[in-house]
């Protein structure tokens, strides 16, 4: 594991679908995973306690031992995680073992050399490759190989895995000139994603629980590939491109 010691931490962007910032957030100290859990260490897990197997673990291509595991619901990661005296990261802690405290674009800084990360193919690859893939603690394939689950979960209605609310601080000035820049690309109006959301837009619908992803994958788009970016998924739900690490506090 990986320590990342406690402070302060330029995090998340003006996006309401994500972290909301880029501003300080404090975080306390913790551990992390230098790597994604793999499908020998998961394997291990099943036949230690008799959980079910990844739900791809006779498929060739997904199931080699030092690919990340994959077919896993948010469950089976938080009982992994739990058999090895760990839990889930959460996003905030995620996204400083990626990012560091300087508010970096990408878990190796501001260049946007997407070819440090795998982020495209057909399957996923050993989790020791794409050394460039590293951020500042020297945690691995935060920015690619797979997605990760992460301990936040909301209740999801109509498409939407809706959030607590709306962060309430004020904008940083480097918040206020991202917005003045995406609104002149945007024709003089903010995109969608910059505006406050409703918390429930539909009260009358039946929710169901959603998990925060985060981190891009073989199977992503290159614009997935920035630390702030989020992703979610319902909890009971599997995906060949969503695998986890685990973490633990001080």
């Amino acid at each position: 594991m990986v320590y990342v010691p406690g402070g302060e931490a330029t995090l998340g962007y003006v996006y309401y679908t994500g972290l909301y910032g880029p501003m300080p957030y404090q975080v306390d100290d913790f551990w992390i995973d230098k790597f994604e859990v793999t499908n020998a260490e998961y394997a291990e897990f099943v036949k230690a306690t008799g959980h079910a197997p990844a739900a791809f673990a006779e498929e060739d291509d997904l199931n080699q031992p030092d690919q990340p595991v994959t077919g896993v619901l948010h469950e089976d990661a938080i009982a992994y995680c739990e058999w090895k005296g760990k839990r889930l990261p959460t996003e905030i802690e995620w996204e400083k073992a990626a990012r560091g405290t300087d508010g970096r674009i990408y878990p190796w800084g501001n260049d946007e050399d997407l070819s440090r990360a795998h982020i495209s193919g057909d399957a996923p690859v050993a989790v020791t490759e794409y050394e460039g893939d590293t951020s500042p603690y020297g945690v691995r394939g935060m920015a690619g190989n797979v997605s990760e689950w992460v301990a936040d979960t909301r209740e999801a209605k109509a498409g939407r895995c809706l959030d607590g609310g709306v962060d309430t601080r004020k904008q940083t000035p480097e918040m206020q000139k991202i917005l003045a820049e995406l609104r002149a690309l945007n024709g003089g109006v903010l995109p969608e994603a910059c505006v406050p959301p409703v918390v429930d837009p539909n009260p009358h619908i039946q929710s169901e629980p959603c998990a925060y992803i985060k981190g891009n994958s073989w199977n992503g788009r290159s614009h997935m590939t920035v630390a702030s970016n989020r992703m979610w998924d319902y909890t009971n739900s599997i995906a060949e491109f969503v695998g986890f690490r685990c973490a633990k506090g001080k």
